[in-house]
């Protein structure tokens, strides 16, 4: 519960400075802002829950992939975490957005910002018990900068998409869902390679796989540079409504 708490104030101080700095025409109505966070809540985070438990059991049972292997971890990370978490914060975006008055770039940056609000918010206060990774978690909120980046291209595809340019719709919309979903993945697997290093230096009396350990490292470095470029770029064009 302090977690979520915790993770609440931080998200919203990642996101509230540059809404705040937007003009007033270009703000959701509290009713409507609420009732997006609450679809990343049920839409996204439950939604992506019953998914995954679904897939697991297929993985498991169906497939007879071991859940202690490196395979089941990678398909957890890639499939089951950035793959549907990530479709399903941008069906609860996606239907907010069909509400939202106006749909300039604007909405679609911040409502998505809101769905993935929504998931973040629930899935530290159940997953996260704290820690290290919980901290960490709670101060980089990912997720949302993850949806502002797909809210982004996926405004650019329907610009694209008004003036006919196939060629920069297909492009958009594969960056669209192709760079949160692979980030996603990368992430959560970076996190198991960071535990597996762990606990070999722990079990080995003091070696250590510093490729399993400085690889994600490196890659966890490199997105918070992500996360920071993302927030300021959201914050700029905020500001330059």
């Amino acid at each position: 519960m302090i977690m979520g708490i915790l993770t609440a104030i931080i998200m919203a101080l990642w996101i509230l400075p540059a809404y705040l700095k937007a003009p007033k025409d270009y703000r959701l109505d509290k009713k409507f802002i609420i009732k997006t966070i609450l679809m990343g809540l049920v839409v996204g985070f439950i939604g992506a829950f019953i998914l995954q438990i679904i897939l697991g059991s297929i993985f498991i049972n169906v497939l007879n992939i071991p859940q202690d292997g490196l395979l089941y971890e990678f398909l957890k990370a890639f499939i089951m975490f950035g793959l549907i978490e990530e479709l399903m914060k941008f069906s609860a975006g996606s239907f907010s957005l069909k509400k939202s008055q106006f749909q300039s770039k604007f909405d679609y940056m911040f409502i998505f910002a809101l769905a993935a609000f929504g998931f973040t918010l629930l899935e530290t206060t159940i997953a996260s018990s704290g820690g290290l990774a919980g901290i960490f978690r709670a101060f980089f909120p990912f997720h949302i900068m993850w949806q502002i980046f797909m809210g982004v291209h996926l405004y650019e595809y329907k610009v694209a998409k008004l003036n006919n340019d196939s060629k920069t719709m297909k492009k958009e919309l594969a960056l669209a869902f192709a760079v949160p979903i692979l980030m996603h993945g990368c992430c959560d697997f970076s996190t198991t390679l960071i535990g597996n290093a762990a606990n070999l230096l722990q079990s080995s009396m003091g070696t250590i796989d510093l490729i399993g350990l400085m690889l994600p490292l490196i890659y966890m470095i490199a997105l918070i540079i992500f996360t920071v470029i993302t927030e300021i770029r959201f914050y700029r064009y905020c500001k330059s409504l």
